[in-house]
């Protein structure tokens, strides 16, 4: 499978996948839990902290997301190697990380983000004691969170490029 083929399908399931983890987690748990460190501040300021235990709910929540954030794009760099003939040169496989993780982070920005948080605003998203800043706050969220994406996309970089390094010593 060539490279880009591999990082279309592989990112477009990735991007389903990341989606439906979140918003399974959004529909289920608390926003006090999930969304508490992305709110801005101006959020944030309404509500008691987060207690210790909504931190390590949060915390044991978040590691099969990063397990799937980090291990299908690895999974996928690993079926690409097999099909080079067992040896990927280290550009793919930093392309391919990369192309995948771009791709859930795009889908998350304008599905998650700007689509459900900041313009549908569900109750499920709406931190308690913040209901009146539903069509306020909630929908400055997109810009705030935007921002945040961006500059995750070089953090994204740098993560892609050590996994990449790993898999090609390997």
């Amino acid at each position: 499978m060539a490279l880009l083929e591999n990082i279309i399908i592989h990112g477009s399931l990735y991007a389903v996948i990341v989606n439906l983890y979140l918003f399974a987690l959004m529909v289920t748990v608390s926003p006090r839990i999930w969304a508490y460190a992305d709110y801005p501040k101006s959020i944030t300021d309404r509500v008691p902290p987060q207690t210790s235990r909504e931190k390590k709910i949060g915390g044991v929540i978040m590691i099969p997301f990063f397990i799937l954030v980090l291990g299908l794009p690895v999974l996928s760099t690993i079926m690409l190697e097999a099909s080079y003939g067992g040896v990927i040169p280290l550009l793919d496989a930093f392309l391919n990380i990369y192309g995948i993780l771009l791709f859930g982070n795009i889908s998350e920005v304008l599905i998650i983000d700007l689509l459900i948080v900041g313009t549908i605003t569900p109750s499920f998203v709406v931190i308690p004691g913040t209901e009146d800043l539903r069509d306020t706050e909630y929908k400055a969220f997109r810009l705030h969170h935007a921002k945040a994406h961006i500059r995750a996309i070089v953090a994204m970089a740098i993560v892609s490029l050590v996994l990449a390094g790993i898999l090609v010593m390997v």
